[in-house]
């Protein structure tokens, strides 16, 4: 059984710390493998993906548009920090490249993926041509660029070509912030936040496709012992599922941003670790449409709350002034752009629910069956437009209904999923002597029931 360590990585980093880390980490390794994931293996396959997946084509090159400044200034090139470590430190050992787009591996799943990516995209095209001429336009252009340094190693101009569209992006989001459409400036933060979404999406298959081509590796270069440089985010799952595919983890790598990091132990990593995409409850049916009662029924409750506070503050006006027809517009504006979010924020933290999913008996749980925190409410509500698109959540709809436990866009990206609750077995019909006697152990064994906490018991989603 080949033994593998893993070196978690950030990948804008300083190289030089990054080199050093990766030099004595991967000593005494017959290879190096890297994660390194390619847009199609043929210029042909790169551009079927492309025009299957044209949003998430588009958000997952907006955020690399966003990282291009630190990757030049950490870097010192395009090639993530471990990647050029690992030529750097390899000397006469291979250097594997491992890892699947996530586009690819989107390609395997259903056909909807492909609906629900157009849809979005001519959605967003016909409200914001120009916006989204602009950003299909980076994309193209740093896909060029990218390709351009991967097939020919020309590396100086490729950098000037990256300063230059990260200042043609800079420049339209400085006038982006100046104008005065609020849907305007807000489309473009869509993209990246699709982006991220389908990143954590194929978070697992990427690592399972990673610890595959390592395993292949092993047995066809008879490689003994493997060093894997990945992404941090990566090593939670691959450390659980090594065994799967007859790899033994070594140690394992923590990073610092440009600083040095340190080893870890395995089973530590795991014990610390609150990431774990699977939920750990048993499933409960589905749900979906008591989801979509229960969203009908919260957007009634918003309606009422967005115009009951402007009335009130007419009818307060008109009895005694509380300023001038601006103030009254601006408090009105404010109100109804912040009372939606704080809606689903507030509940969903404070009680794991709203007015909708209790009247339903859902609930908002972590995926691991916790309670919802404040930032994961955040998060889930933060990507409630992008659920909405083209309209009536459609888009969350469909992912929804195509992932394994329920989960739309915005419970990808917050690790969160809505839950039903189940009353409890009825033992009422238990004969009294049992009953007494299950009573009598009960209370030798169990602590008490704090209020609030019996009655109903959540059940995960699928």
């Amino acid at each position: 059984m080949a033994k593998v360590r893993i070196f978690g990585s950030i990948h804008v980093n300083t190289r030089s710390v990054v080199e050093d880390d990766l030099r004595a980490f991967s000593k005494g390794a017959d290879a190096i493998a890297v994660e390194q994931p390619r847009l199609g293996e043929t210029v042909r396959s790169a551009v079927g993906l492309v025009l299957r997946y044209p949003f998430f084509f588009v958000g997952l090159q907006s955020i690399f548009v966003l990282q291009m400044p630190l990757y030049v200034l950490f870097n010192r090139d395009l090639l993530s920090a471990e990647f050029l470590a690992a030529r750097a430190v390899a000397g006469e050992r291979p250097v594997h490249e491992v890892d699947r787009h996530p586009l690819e591996i989107l390609s395997g799943r259903s056909p909807l993926w492909i609906v629900g990516n157009w849809l979005t995209f001519l959605a967003l095209a016909v409200a914001f041509p120009a916006e989204t001429l602009v950003a299909t336009g980076l994309a193209v252009g740093l896909l060029v660029v990218l390709t351009t340094r991967f097939r020919y190693g020309i590396r100086r101009p490729t950098i000037v070509a990256a300063v230059v569209l990260t200042a043609i992006a800079c420049g339209l989001l400085v006038v982006d912030l100046f104008r005065t459409d609020i849907g305007a400036s807000f489309v473009g933060l869509l993209y990246p936040v699709g982006g991220l979404v389908l990143l954590r999406l194929t978070l697992e298959a990427r690592n399972e496709a990673m610890l595959e081509e390592v395993a292949s590796l092993a047995t066809t270069h008879d490689h003994e012992r493997l060093c894997l440089a990945t992404g941090y985010a990566h090593l939670p799952g691959m450390v659980e599922r090594a065994s799967a595919y007859g790899l033994t983890t070594g140690d394992v790598f923590k990073p610092r941003w440009r600083a040095s990091g340190e080893w870890a132990d395995p089973d530590t990593l795991l014990e610390s670790d609150d990431r774990d995409v699977r939920p750990r409850v048993e499933t409960a049916g589905d749900v979906l449409g008591r989801r979509a009662v229960a969203t009908v029924i919260d957007w009634l409750v918003i309606v009422l709350l967005a115009l009951s506070v402007p009335a009130a503050l007419v009818g307060i006006d008109s009895a005694r002034s509380i300023g001038s027809d601006a103030s009254l517009g601006a408090l009105t504006l404010l109100w109804m752009l912040l009372s939606p979010p704080a809606y689903y924020v507030i509940g969903e933290t404070a009680f794991g629910q709203t007015v909708g999913k209790s009247l339903l008996d859902l609930t908002v749980v972590r995926i691991d069956g916790s309670p919802c925190t404040f930032r994961h409410a955040v998060v889930r509500t933060a990507v409630h437009p992008l659920d909405f698109l083209p309209a009536c959540y459609l888009l969350g709809g469909i992912v929804a209904a195509t992932t394994d436990y329920g989960q739309r866009l915005g419970d990808l990206a917050a690790g969160t999923t809505v839950v039903k609750l189940e009353a409890p077995p009825d033992d009422r019909m238990a004969d009294d002597t049992g009953a007494a006697a299950g009573r009598r152990d009960s209370a030798a064994v169990d602590p008490p029931v704090e209020a609030g906490e019996a009655g109903r018991t959540p059940t995960n989603d699928r």
